[in-house]
């Protein structure tokens, strides 16, 4: 097939090979967005009636993330998301307030003995605290504080000017940079961190607070400690797919699949001072931000930490393991348990009384998303029923563009045919083949079903959707760099350093070394700007493409299809 011609074309090389570009307007016209949401909308209803319960719940869920400016206002999301995270705090004071000086008696033993327990194990999980060498591995990421905005520089951003510090975190700041080159960044104390709100799904957002720089610079490396330890007791917080083969097979081997609603926003600063050994506790106390400010109101925290503290994901998964196994270990209730932060898979025969226990302890189960009666499982995002994967896909945002319709028609492939390889229902082979004229035949051929660089058809490669990056070059005196990087080994030699998302390259330096100095370090983050074309290579005469959707035509697949359930 005839590309554009070669006036439109540029050739680069690129790791040794030569890459052939051009021009892309990735575009769709909006009449052609909204006809085809309304054809897919048919279609679903339709495969409700025909496909099973997984047809079902694919039309239960397929749009309860869509939003457009004809969904439910930005500011009614947010607005509810806030609401809903000021009722957690109340609940979060009479639970602070209820552990100060409750006892429960759980039938099967007490929170006396359950707590016994839990701490025994948190304390294994920890080890001994190792200071300040835990607070070595801490990094800043190009996320949002409350001085710097989320860019592709902002891990550099973070590394110059008047850093934000709580005071109780700067001492342990001092500790850690101690004869490094960050040990002479100015700091201003920033007590409170910020609350905003993020897209969640149709009628609510999801909050999180940006924390002063410093502080999650040392949550994080108190974060990678803990994570690190939970991974020698089984919890891989790097792996999502544990979880997701036990909710495969929990039907059979009679385990529950359990999320919680607003878990890190429920552990309550009781619960940590009663669960992990103090000297860990002083610690996190000391890292944490105590207040937030919502729209300029000052707020006292009754949660322990929130979302967009560093250490947060991993002390919720390490609360929850240690919470779960001592309920499982003095319940008498045998079988498998793994944690993945909120989703946790437990024996189905314990789930009443680890309900109880959450529930004295300030959580509550989510039942729209706890299932140990029936077919159903869910978990980190996989869903099965009888064991089959029925997982939907997800249409979030208007279809406005090529590689969005590319992304959805491929999402629709991967469902539809998913345990086959190719698409199985003639109604989605008839859908899938209408769209496909809408986007251009030169970008037929992909060979990534979870790609929305080009649609897979099964058709040889031809090209791909490409976003031509834009390089940010940045000039920074060689002291911004990372005080952990700059730390040498016994021998002399520098560690290794790890990479940011923020820089491709790094220069590293001792600023007591007799190389010092150097005049700058070079960063190049990346910035997507313009949609364009790029050409991709044929694979070999015995590569298979991944999919072949329209491997079989529909008079072919009427003579023994049979919907899946």
């Amino acid at each position: 097939m005839r590309h554009e011609t070669n006036r439109h074309k540029n050739k680069r090389t690129l790791g040794g090979s030569q890459a052939i570009y051009a021009p892309f307007d990735d575009y769709l016209p909006g009449h052609i967005s909204e006809g085809f949401r309304e054809d897919l909308n048919r279609l679903t209803i339709s495969l409700a009636k025909t496909e099973g319960f997984k047809g079902r719940y694919l039309r239960d869920m397929y749009e309860s993330k869509y939003m457009d400016p004809k969904t439910t206002p930005p500011e009614v999301r947010r607005r509810a998301a806030i609401e809903k995270w000021l009722a957690t705090e109340s609940r979060n004071a009479s639970t602070n307030q209820r552990l100060q000086v409750g006892e429960a008696d759980f039938r099967l033993f007490t929170w006396d003995k359950l707590r016994e327990k839990a701490r025994i194990l948190i304390e294994d999980i920890l080890g001994p605290l190792h200071y300040p060498a835990v607070l070595y591995t801490g990094m800043h990421t190009n996320g949002a504080s409350t001085r710097v905005r989320k860019s592709p520089k902002g891990a550099m951003d973070k590394l110059t000017g008047e850093a934000h510090v709580s005071l109780s975190a700067s001492s342990h700041w001092f500790a850690a940079t101690e004869y490094t080159l960050l040990e002479d960044q100015t700091l201003i104390e920033q007590a409170q961190s910020c609350l905003f709100t993020v897209d969640k799904s149709t009628d609510i957002d999801r909050v999180a607070c940006k924390e002063p720089e410093i502080n999650m610079f040392l949550q994080r490396a108190v974060g990678n400690h803990i994570r690190k330890r939970l991974r020698t007791f089984g919890v891989d917080l790097n792996d999502q797919t544990k979880n997701q083969r036990l909710a495969q097979v929990a039907v059979k081997r009679d385990l529950a699949t359990i999320d919680l609603s607003s878990a890190s926003d429920s552990i309550t600063r009781q619960l940590v001072i009663e669960l992990l050994p103090f000297e860990w506790w002083s610690l996190l106390e000391d890292l944490r931000v105590k207040e937030t400010l919502i729209d300029g109101a000052f707020h006292e925290l009754e949660m322990f930490s929130s979302m967009g503290n560093g250490f947060t994901f991993e002390l919720e998964s390490m609360l929850f393991y240690a919470i779960t196994r001592g309920v499982m270990y003095l319940g008498g209730f045998p079988g498998k348990i793994s944690v993945y932060g909120d989703d946790i898979i437990a024996p189905s025969s314990g789930v009443k009384v680890l309900r109880d226990v959450f529930g004295f302890l300030g959580f509550k189960m989510n039942p729209t998303k706890t299932f140990w009666k029936g077919r159903f499982r869910e978990s980190c995002g996989c869903h099965y029923y009888d064991g089959v994967d029925v997982s939907p896909f997800f249409l979030r945002r208007p279809v406005a563009s090529v590689s969005a319709l590319i992304r959805t028609l491929n999402q629709l492939a991967e469902w539809d045919g998913r345990g086959w390889g190719f698409i199985a229902s003639p109604e989605v082979l008839a859908f899938h083949k209408r769209w496909a004229k809408h986007v251009p035949e030169d970008f037929w051929g992909g060979q990534d079903i979870e790609a929305s660089t080009a649609l897979v058809t099964g058709h040889e490669p031809r090209w791909l959707i490409s976003w031509k990056s834009k390089d940010i070059h940045v000039e920074e005196h060689a002291r911004l760099l990372f005080w952990h990087a700059s730390r040498r080994n016994a021998d002399g030699s520098i560690m290794n350093v790890k990479e940011q998302s923020a820089a491709e390259t790094w220069l590293i330096v001792d600023e007591h070394s007799s190389d010092w100095p150097y005049e700058g370090v070079s960063v190049r983050p990346k910035r997507q700007t313009k949609s364009r074309k790029v050409k991709t290579g044929s694979p070999s005469w015995f590569r298979q493409t991944t999919w072949a959707p329209w491997l079989f035509e529909e008079e072919e697949l009427k003579s023994w299809w049979t919907p899946i359930l």
